[in-house]
């Protein structure tokens, strides 16, 4: 793959890692509101959930984890999404690796929650005008994701290959074009 919509592969993976650094920050900081008004989340999620069956507590440390876990999460994209940055525009393969990872592990994890929608509905015998939206939506994002991690796959392959190239081109050293200074010869006196 040379291109993605008609976009080089460099500023594809510059676009890109813009959109996950300014999302996974707004994310962040969303998250760090959260946890300052944790309260207020533990209300929220009372008045959606069964109170009946979680105590207070067992329900605060559940939320604390799970804001915990997301907070990670977007720590890390923040930190992948930048390297994806760095590594474009300095043209570093390795750089791209940690973008790499992250985004097939929640490749993987998006997979998963496929899986386990489709099952819920055969399971649970859902009408179909309920779940269709619902699994077309995870399916078309899933197909998405794919797509751009692929592009980005690819210029990793390209950086390397032309930083592979540029090594190549560049004259080795070898012992026998400097002179050698450890053996002197014997000074007379």
């Amino acid at each position: 793959m040379n291109s993605l919509c008609g976009f080089r592969l460099s500023t594809v993976g510059i676009v890109i890692g813009w959109i996950n650094l300014v999302g996974s920050i707004f994310s962040t900081i969303i998250l760090i509101v959260a946890f300052t008004r944790l309260d207020d989340v533990i209300k929220i999620v009372q008045e959606q959930i069964d109170t009946d069956t979680v105590d207070d507590v067992g329900l605060k440390t559940a939320v604390i984890i799970a804001l915990s876990v997301y907070l990670t999460v977007n720590v890390t994209n923040v930190i992948a999404s930048s390297l994806l940055i760095v590594g474009t525009v300095k043209e570093r393969h390795l750089l791209l690796t940690p973008w790499l990872v992250t985004t097939y592990i929640f490749i993987f994890y998006n997979v998963l929650n496929l899986v386990y929608m489709i099952y819920v509905a055969i399971a649970k015998g859902l009408p179909a005008s309920n779940v269709v939206v619902p699994i077309i939506g995870a399916s078309l994002s899933l197909f998405i994701q794919l797509i751009i991690w692929n592009a980005i796959y690819s210029l990793f392959k390209q950086i390397r290959a032309s930083r592979d190239l540029q090594q190549r081109l560049l004259p080795t050293s070898s012992g026998s074009q400097y002179p050698n200074y450890t053996k002197m010869p014997p000074t007379m006196e």
